[in-house]
């Protein structure tokens, strides 16, 4: 009876959400554009206690402290493996999620004009393998110039750690995509996770980590808020767009956002190691 009663819920959500695409695009920039200033809020206020007390107790030099980064990340991938399967458990009907996607898809196919479409057809270009393969060997090459070694290398191994993630993701899942017969945009292969959602996540919040590192403290604010922007867009182009699910990209965000903070965490940690203090931007 639970489950009936969710599932029904679900799909007046999926149902709701299907009516008003680029309302729930605009509510949705908004809202990733706050999480952003909450996690820039989190992360300047680590970095104000980044000596006090820990520093205090455990010297910024000790090798643990890499090795504890190591084995958090760890543990957190795994719990977000673990999440990722529940998820995609509960795509399939009759799961809570699996009535959402449904509704949501049907919603969308019968409702979405051609405006509509070609609108976010052009914004999903954002997470375009191409457009992301681009961007990150021009600023890995930027960032090395510039002797910031140790940001290229982390920056290199986000990307490309989260892409062969998504591949072995996909392969191990192996659900099919819901149909998409607009002729507006075409994707192929299989669906769980997004890839689009997945590396989008990874680069623009990852650019926005940068930017705090490297810019001065006027342009931390204005970077994590178009980031989010351009996260939330590229995710729900696809599910606008008929060729991925909402739990799909629910599963690249979560993917792609748990690859990316283990990478920071580790980065941070052997910026620590190094004895190198945080930068002054950002105090």
């Amino acid at each position: 009876m639970t489950t009936t009663s969710s599932a029904l819920t679900a799909t007046d959500i999926g149902a709701l959400l299907a009516q008003h695409p680029l309302g729930w695009w605009m509510a949705g920039v908004l809202s990733f554009a706050l999480l952003g200033s909450v996690a820039l809020t989190g992360l300047r206020r680590l970095r104000q206690h980044a000596g006090a007390p820990l520093g205090r107790m455990f010297p910024a030099q000790a090798r643990w402290v890499l090795v504890a980064a190591m084995a958090t990340s760890a543990c957190t991938l795994a719990l977000a493996g673990a999440a990722l399967a529940e998820l995609a458990e509960s795509g399939r009907a009759p799961g809570t999620w699996g009535a959402l996607d449904d509704a949501l898809a049907a919603g969308l196919q019968a409702q979405a004009s051609a405006a509509v479409l070609q609108w976010f057809a052009t914004l999903t270009h954002l997470g375009d393998t191409w457009v992301l393969t681009a961007l990150a060997l021009g600023v890995a090459a930027l960032l090395w110039l510039r002797r910031h070694r140790l940001l290229a290398t982390g920056w290199l191994v986000a990307m490309a750690g989260n892409g062969a993630l998504t591949k072995v993701l996909k392969r191990l899942f192996e659900r099919v995509r819901p149909e998409h017969t607009h002729g507006i945009a075409e994707a192929s292969g299989y669906s769980f996770p997004s890839g689009h959602s997945s590396a989008s996540m990874v680069a623009y919040a990852m650019l926005a980590y940068l930017a705090t590192r490297l810019l001065p403290r006027a342009w931390h604010l204005p970077a994590v808020v178009l980031a989010g922007a351009l996260i939330f867009t590229t995710g729900w182009s696809r599910v606008v767009l008929h060729v991925h699910y909402a739990s799909d990209v629910l599963a690249g965000w979560l993917l792609g956002g748990t690859w990316m903070v283990c990478t920071v965490l580790i980065m941070e940690s052997v910026s620590r190691w190094r004895g190198a203090a945080p930068p002054a931007t950002c105090r």
